[in-house]
């Protein structure tokens, strides 16, 4: 039967294994992944990956540190004789910040349905997980997109250990936010991880805006020449740690826009498949084109009003201070003609909207919308089974970048209303629909039309707006 926004699941007990070292890896080195160790009790949460800035909000009990390669485990008590489907959680954060012992990590809340075996994992983060630097050869020669790599070892664990909790390394689901969306997509495109995932649920991460080779190149330089390290890279194997982690903070822009061009002026994925070490083969929108994981089910998702977030918490940084301003950032960030960026940002200069709010609007269908939109065409046309979730504002929360956090993992937001967690429950169960195989439970997969489920109070009918993106980015790449 269909979900409705009303199903829920009563809650069970659960156990936890916290912390679990699963590879380690020195500085700019691929991670080796290890053997599980049943005698340790796993009853506190690991080291969270190094990071700058403000740290608090993270949980972590047991701090920070470089050597951060451990996950979290939870099964139902009750689990039953039957192996599990297997969610792992890949948080999300800008791959600067975040850690699996934040509660918006803590994947327990799945696991209490007694539906499935939950794993949230740590990845380096940084400069020492996103720092390109295997142009220098040498001892630096594995450094490309080393988190992926650490994601990658992680989910080579859960295929030689999962089963020991009760989860199925058959029917592994990788899921994500943001960052960990992105990431998550990113699999497609990495011939180590065949086999390791069975289906996938992106949330507000899509098959795009990866850092071109050059780009990353430049980012290093950057970093390099801020440390006074540019004519001798290998140095920064022994700079201080938290230098270097606030030097590449440092480095980055402070427009909260500057993600969204094409060239993508932050960090992120890198393209490296023409890289020495390279990890990735192409691009995942290809990969999707290709037809070569039309056997993963994949659920797209993102937010009504995605970039909003911005518009609401750092609208001095993020507004453009005028349309002509607003037209010649985006021809320029995108490499479109100035007349067709008009166009396009024509199309959100309506209902008496400010700049900054129609950036907000233009940003979160070209970085959302638009490449979730194509992704699931892409996948659809070739045979596979794509799901469109479009998450709308309800009482007490905006429909922007984050809203639905809680849900994925099963957890309910402090003060939440009646009608988040009616909705964050909806996004709860069609993750464990889609991990089960249960797609009949789900909604109308794509096909020729970007079939779109909307829930929470929708602005717009889903579908129809997919469609009408289409039609207003036409012929505009998303890279």
């Amino acid at each position: 039967m269909p979900m409705t926004s009303s199903d829920t699941v009563e809650q069970g007990a659960v156990r936890s294994w916290l912390g679990i070292p699963y590879a380690t890896a020195d500085r700019f080195r691929s991670p080796k992944v290890v053997p599980f160790d049943p005698d340790l009790p796993y009853d506190r949460k690991g080291p969270a990956p190094l990071q700058a800035g403000d740290t608090s909000w993270l949980e972590a009990d047991n701090g920070f540190s470089e050597d951060c390669l451990n996950l979290n485990v939870w099964a139902p008590v009750d689990a039953g004789d039957k192996p599990l489907p297997v969610v792992v959680y890949i948080f999300g954060g800008g791959w600067m910040l975040g850690a699996n012992t934040q509660t918006t990590s803590n994947a327990s809340g799945l696991a209490a349905t007694g539906r499935a075996i939950a794993v949230s994992l740590n990845y380096r983060l940084g400069p020492f997980g996103w720092l390109s630097l295997s142009q220098y050869g040498g001892a630096l020669a594995e450094a490309t997109n080393l988190g992926l790599q650490d994601i990658i070892a992680a989910l080579q664990w859960v295929r030689g250990n999962i089963a020991r909790f009760g989860g199925d390394p058959k029917n592994v689901t990788v899921t994500g936010h943001s960052a960990g969306a992105f990431s998550a997509l990113s699999l497609l495109a990495a011939p180590s991880a065949d086999g390791l995932f069975h289906h996938l649920a992106a949330f507000s991460g899509m098959p795009s805006r990866q850092v071109p080779a050059w780009g990353a190149e430049e980012r290093a330089h950057a970093v390099l020449t801020a440390l006074g390290l540019q004519d001798d890279p290998e140095q920064l194997l022994t700079v201080d740690a938290d230098l270097l982690a606030q030097t590449m903070a440092e480095s980055q822009s402070s427009d909260p826009g500057a993600a969204h061009g094409v060239d993508n002026d932050v960090i992120a994925i890198v393209d490296d498949r023409s890289r020495t070490n390279g990890i990735l083969e192409d691009h995942p929108m290809h990969v999707l084109e290709s037809g070569r994981h039309r056997d993963v089910d994949i659920l797209f998702s993102s937010a009504t009003h995605e970039t909003d977030y911005w518009v609401l918490h750092r609208a001095e940084d993020f507004d453009p201070g005028s349309i002509d301003a607003l037209v010649a950032e985006f021809a320029n960030r995108n490499r479109i003609p100035r007349s067709r960026a008009r166009e396009i940002i024509a199309a959100y200069d309506v209902d008496g909207r400010t700049p900054v709010e129609i950036r907000g609007a233009l940003l979160t269908d070209f970085s959302f919308t638009l490449p979730q939109t194509r992704g699931a065409l892409a996948h659809a046309a070739t045979g596979g089974n794509a799901y469109l979730l479009s998450v709308g504002p309800v009482e007490g929360a905006h429909a922007v970048h984050g809203t639905e956090m809680y849900g994925i993992v099963g957890q309910t937001r402090p003060g939440a209303s009646d009608a988040q967690i009616v909705r964050d429950t909806f996004v709860r169960d069609a993750l464990l629909a889609l991990a089960a195989g249960d797609t009949v439970a789900l909604w109308e997969p794509v096909t020729t039309v970007p079939t779109a489920r909307g829930i929470g109070d929708m602005p717009y009918d889903a579908t129809a707006h997919a469609s009408q993106v289409l039609e207003i980015f036409a012929g505009v790449d998303r890279p």
